[in-house]
């Protein structure tokens, strides 16, 4: 039978809803893995790290640059991509060296390729400032991070360069740390050489600008183009303005040849300082020569504070020598850690870049962060890392390296508070540790008590003084003498105090000057100068009015009513000073300038100050001229008036030495101050010594001499007659051969006579007529004997002359008392007198004060000259040839000239003084005639000889005797 098959049950409701639960729960969970899935960003994460490619641009073939140094920064940077790795995991970074070489458009075209072909995340580069400006604003155009070293303020505009930021110090930052540290080695003053580029010029700016805030002086400021190599002329400017501070704000291969130029201008040595910025870090590793490297010695550079203990530096350090092992470790420092530093802020940017937007963003630049969202602090082998909103890195700290034989090593640390904490004493050049001047001190350039010369001339002043006050007490003393009378005491005590007044206003002007010695000064000076002169215009006028009167009862001028004028005189020019100083009046100014410092006196009001002294000058002129004029005018009166030839002299003399004293007074001429003192004071000393003497001090010496002449033993011819003196003169002869030729006052026994001289004479001979003739005349001794002083003091004399044919000489000597006058009748001459003979007795010892001493001259030696020069007309000039002493007798006319001529010519030799007279002895100089003149002599006397004539025509008066002795 068959079965019916059967259904299958259907599960029980116990266990259906554990089924529905475990549904639920895997419904639930997915929602779960979908809303965590949904709210993390996981779908960013790479799972594969990408790569990420960095352009740099560096000189590698720039002709300027050291291409080993160049090289050594992209050495450094190669071992960066291990580190970059393990900062940003998630990227593999790719290093992209191009080179430059050094030019803009290079630049410029090696980025636009390269940037064109692939895809370039960063860029690092270029090197200077100039080359960085292009690049930078290109790739900001490209939306490029771009790091580098470029210092110039431009790159802070982050409107212009939003993209760029550096891992070191801008142009603000070095200039404010440079000049606190100029400040901190107490300079004041500095030059600037400078390259023209955005680098050069930004910190010149910056540092000028911090310079002012720290009371540091720009002594000049050089730019040069890049490319330059003849720097002369930027040298020969900073040489020039006295300071030896050179900032230098360029590159290492231009400071090769600025120092080698430099050098050989002296201007690199231990008084020099050079200072640099960070470029000049590896300036030693450029320089193939030694001698390059000496010249380096000294040198100063500023550069970020270097921590070489850090991991990141000893990571650097062991990577680079263990991929270049035969490269120095001094490679591993200054820039090329900069250049670094900049890899790894690169890397730490794109890890936080990357953590934000993903990977994809970062390769296709499809993200907008600021710059001062990708900086990122970290630490680097520079230190710690910061950066400002500018993208400039926040500087704390930097150090002052110093270059000195062939190293370089920390000198200094520096930090923003403004402390400068010295690490080891800075070398300079020549091995010295003190730190030189910014500048040699100021010269001082106004008279001192300390200088010397000011001390010189102040002793031969006072000494002068001195003298000067003597000579007044003397006029004082010998008021009574016939001299000092004539010449008015009065007026010689005004003249001596003038001159010592004007003596004295030159101390005023010594030191640091008040306001009231700048009015001081010129006041005393002025009314000196006007009571001398003024008083030598009124005495010369008073001889004026005298000797130019047609008729003697108009009379002269009395003392007092030339001493009104004198006044008057004063009085005007009190006035001008009186309104000088009440409106226009002068105040002591300090002037200083670059190499020295002197006080000067400067009006208040310029016009009116030059308008008084203007007149000043005009007043005192005319006077002066005035003065010339009427001493030329009375030059040839009596000698016994005959000072106005020496006032004539002293005018002149004043006026060449105003051309000299007026022009220093009034100019002052920076470098040219103290030398013009001196010669002003030289010059004044010597117008002032002048004058004195010629207006003074001649009378007084001429006074004094006189006394010591009589107060001498009267052995000499002074005592005696001048016939006896003759008689003992010719009686004494010399013991040995003649000497007659040495000196005129010795007489040799043989004499000749007028007929044959040189021969014998016997005693009848003195019955011929002219063998004996006298005078007595004005007599101006000259010529050879006389000392320095006394060819000043010379004056006319009264005085005898004699001539002794028979006994063979010519005798000058005092007058003799009672001494007859000679007169001609008719061409017979009487002579109402006793014989010459009798007049031998002695005269008392003292008894004429105006006697000068005597001379006898021998025949032999005598010449004589019937026109001398320089002296009145109606003079003859005897002149003893052997020693040239001269006497300029002054005779009443041509026709006793002649007279005396006529007799002479048969017994000495002629002398002319307008030609020329082989060895012959003017009366100007002294000395002896040669061997060849002597026989020219000789052979003159012996032509020039005639018969004596029978007469002898002879004027006389009342003050000159001629007598001619016949039989």
């Amino acid at each position: 039978m068959m079965r019916a098959k059967s259904r299958p049950r259907p599960p029980s409701r116990q266990m259906a809803a554990p089924l529905q639960l475990w549904r639920l729960g895997l419904v639930w969970l997915a929602w779960i893995l979908i809303a965590v899935l949904a709210l993390q960003p996981w779908h960013n994460v790479a799972a594969v790290p990408t790569n990420l490619t960095i352009l740099v641009l560096l000189p590698l073939s720039d002709p300027g640059a050291n291409p080993t140094i160049i090289r050594s920064f992209q050495e450094a940077m190669s071992v960066a991509p291990p580190a970059m790795n393990a900062i940003d995991p998630n990227h593999s970074y790719q290093l992209l060296f191009q080179d430059t070489g050094g030019v803009r458009v290079n630049a410029m075209n090696v980025f636009l390729n390269v940037t064109s072909q692939q895809t370039v995340h960063a860029l690092v580069g270029e090197y200077s400032s100039r080359v960085t400006l292009g690049l930078a604003l290109a790739a900001s155009n490209r939306r490029l991070w771009h790091c580098g070293l470029s210092s110039s303020m431009d790159f802070d505009n982050k409107i212009d360069f939003p993209f760029f930021f550096r891992p070191t110090t801008n142009d603000n930052q070095q200039g404010a740390l440079l000049a606190r540290f100029v400040a901190s080695m107490s300079w004041r003053s500095v030059n600037i050489l400078a390259v023209a580029d955005p680098y050069g010029q930004s910190l010149s700016a910056a540092f000028s600008t911090s310079a002012d805030q720290v009371n540091v002086s720009l002594y000049s400021l050089q730019q040069y183009l890049p490319g330059t190599t003849d720097f002369s002329v930027h040298l020969d400017t900073i040489l020039a303005s006295r300071s030896k501070i050179v900032m230098f704000f360029g590159f290492p291969w231009d400071a090769k040849l600025i120092l080698r130029q430099a050098k050989a201008k002296g201007m690199v040595g231990p008084d020099w300082v050079w200072v640099g910025t960070h470029t000049m870090y590896n300036y030693l590793d450029s320089l193939p020569l030694d001698t390059d490297r000496r010249l380096a010695d000294g040198m100063m550079f500023l550069t970020l504070r270097e921590e070489h203990s850090t991991p990141q530096y000893q990571s650097l350090r062991s990577s680079f020598l263990a991929q270049y092992p035969s490269r120095s470790e001094l490679l591993v420092s200054g820039v090329a850690l900069t250049y670094y530093d900049c890899l790894l802020a690169l890397a730490n940017g794109f890890d936080k870049m990357t953590r934000l937007y993903g990977d994809a963003a970062v390769q296709n630049h499809s993200y907008s962060a600021a710059l001062t969202d990708f900086l990122v602090p970290f630490n680097g082998t520079t230190g710690s890392l910061t950066f400002l909103p500018t993208g400039s890195r926040d500087v704390r700290e930097c150090q002052i390296m110093n270059i000195y034989n062939n190293s370089v090593r920390v000198a200094y640390i520096m930090t923003l508070s403004g402390s400068v904490d010295k690490v080891a004493d800075p070398i300079f050049y020549g091995g010295s540790t003190t730190i030189p001047v910014d500048c040699p001190p100021l010269a001082i350039v106004y008279p001192q008590w300390t200088d010397m010369g000011v001390q010189v001339l102040a002793v031969i002043r006072g000494l002068l003084i001195l003298v000067m006050l003597s000579g007044m007490f003397f006029l004082i003393i010998n008021r009574a003498e016939k001299q000092i009378r004539q010449l008015s005491l009065p007026f010689l005590l005004v003249i001596s105090l003038g001159c010592v007044l004007i003596l004295a206003s030159e101390f005023i002007l010594i030191g640091v000057p008040s306001a009231p010695a700048c009015h001081a000064s010129t006041v005393v000076f002025t009314f000196a100068y006007e009571m001398v002169f003024a008083s030598a215009i009124v005495k010369t006028y008073r001889i004026y009015r005298i000797f130019d009167n047609t008729r003697i009862s108009k009379g002269g001028l009395k003392s007092h009513v030339l001493f009104r004028n004198v006044a008057m005189v004063m009085g005007v020019q009190a006035i001008l000073f009186l309104i000088w100083i009440a409106a226009f009046p002068v105040w002591p100014t300090l002037v200083t300038t670059k190499t020295s410092f002197y006080y000067e006196c400067r009006p208040t009001n310029v016009a009116g100050h030059w308008a008084i002294l203007g007149l000043s000058f005009a007043f005192n002129g005319v006077m002066l001229l005035l003065l010339s004029y009427l001493a030329y005018k009375t030059r040839n009166v009596d000698s016994s008036y005959r000072e106005t030839s020496w006032i004539l002299h002293a005018a002149q003399n004043v006026f060449l030495c105003s051309v000299v004293i007026v022009p220093l007074s009034l100019m002052t001429i920076e470098s040219f101050a103290l030398t013009a003192y001196f010669i002003r004071s030289v010059f004044m000393l010597y117008a002032v010594a002048f004058t004195f003497m010629a207006l003074v001090g001649r009378l007084i010496l001429a006074v004094w001499i006189e006394h010591r002449i009589k107060s001498a033993r009267p052995t000499t011819l002074m005592s005696t007659g001048l016939t006896s003196a003759t008689d003992t003169h010719f009686q004494m002869g010399p013991k040995g051969p003649s000497t007659d030729r040495e000196s005129p006052m010795v007489v040799p026994r043989c004499n000749t006579t007028a007929g044959s001289p040189g021969q014998p004479m016997s005693t009848t001979a003195s019955s011929a007529p002219g063998s004996e003739i006298d005078g007595v005349y004005p007599v101006l001794r000259r010529g050879g004997g006389l000392g320095i002083f006394e060819r000043f003091t010379q004056t006319w004399h009264t005085t005898q002359v004699y001539m002794n044919v028979p006994r063979g000489l010519v005798a000058i000597g005092p007058t003799p008392p009672g001494a007859g006058v000679a007169r001609s009748v008719s061409g017979k001459s009487t002579t109402l007198r006793n014989s010459v003979r009798k007049r031998n007795v002695a005269a008392p010892a003292g008894a004429n004060h105006d006697e000068p001493m005597a001379a006898a001259i021998p025949l032999t030696s005598l010449g004589f000259d019937a026109s001398p020069a320089g002296v009145p007309p109606a003079c003859l000039e005897f002149v003893h040839l052997a020693s040239g002493a001269a006497w300029v007798v002054q005779m009443n006319g041509p026709e006793e000239v002649a007279s005396w001529t006529h007799y002479l010519k048969a017994v000495a030799s002629v002398i002319t003084s307008t030609g020329s007279r082989t060895g012959q002895t003017s009366s100007s100089s002294g000395g002896t005639n040669s061997a060849a003149g002597n026989a020219a002599v000789a052979s003159g006397r012996n032509s020039s000889q005639s018969p004596s004539p029978s007469q002898v025509h002879v004027s006389a008066n009342s003050d000159r005797i001629i007598r001619t002795v016949v039989g």
